[in-house]
């Protein structure tokens, strides 16, 4: 009696460990899919930003380069598709600028590809090159390919650094409406130097740049986290993805590694989570 009451318990007790074990599975699993998640989501909205800040450093340093006279805009600007550039002060002297960039309602397409709608207005402190002056931009009913971006970014011209490139820090602040209505919000404080101008100093479009900093915000699922970048980003004006470098996102005490690659310039990035890698595509 007793030898079966004891093999009873056993199979109870193991049993128990079983279902103990199986439950932790589960629950890594899903853990591992929420900072997946999460991941993606930050590398989407940091995009998605970006081409924000992108357009708005093409446009008013192309402007200054030109003494703001509108009639001397980027190229393609002032074709009917394209946007329409105001600016309350047009000269090379009177300061602050307010300049509005306007996209219209039917939809842009720039040369990233982007689908671009609404306005982007910037609002300039002094000329561009002073240290201290700064670029706040602000946006009404502004899309980048269907997604709705809020919120405000300011940028700070910090002067050369100590490579003698041009940096500046950039604060932003985002509220993102996806195209399926889902939100990201997040809070961001980066430096953005501009490590080659391909040769073409007057031409923007081309520019390169490194980006290092730190971001905290919460993902399409209600999810806190924070992000940091572990090795400078990597960009290009023209192209709507970073190319390179690596960015460490946390949620609670978990972490997620997400590698941009090697400079290629393509949608390809991978995820290390847990000691496991997989390959993703970027989106935005």
């Amino acid at each position: 009696m007793k030898t079966r009451n004891l093999w009873a318990m056993l199979v109870v007790s193991a049993g128990i460990s079983f279902f103990g074990t199986s439950c932790t599975s589960e629950n890594n699993v899903a853990t591992d899919a929420s900072l997946t998640t999460t991941a993606t989501d930050e590398a989407q909205a940091a995009s998605l930003s970006d081409a924000v800040i992108s357009e708005a450093d093409v446009a008013v340093n192309t402007l200054a380069s030109n003494g703001y006279n509108v009639a001397m805009v980027v190229k393609g600007t002032s074709d009917a598709t394209g946007p329409v550039i105001t600016i309350n002060k047009p000269d090379s002297v009177n300061f602050p600028k307010i300049i509005t960039i306007d996209y219209g309602t039917t939809g842009y397409v720039n040369d990233r590809n982007d689908t671009l709608q609404g306005k982007i207005i910037v609002t300039i402190s002094n000329k561009l090159w002073k240290s201290g002056a700064t670029k706040t931009i602000n946006l009404v009913n502004f899309y980048v390919n269907g997604n709705n971006i809020k919120g405000l970014k300011t940028i700070t011209n910090n002067g050369l650094n100590v490579a003698n490139n041009p940096s500046m820090t950039v604060v932003v602040s985002d509220t993102i409406i996806r195209v399926d209505k889902s939100t990201i919000i997040r809070n961001s404080t980066r430096t953005r130097e501009r490590i080659s101008d391909n040769g073409t100093p007057k031409i923007f479009r081309d520019d390169k740049f490194s980006i290092t900093g730190s971001t905290s915000g919460v993902n399409a699922k209600g999810v806190a986290y924070t992000v940091e970048i572990t090795s400078p980003l990597i960009e290009y004006n023209n192209f709507k993805f970073f190319v390179q470098g690596t960015v460490t996102t946390t949620t609670q005490t978990r972490t997620a590694v997400l590698d941009y690659g090697d400079g290629t310039l393509d949608n390809k990035a991978t995820l290390t989570i847990n000691g496991v890698t997989k390959n993703i595509k970027l989106r935005n």
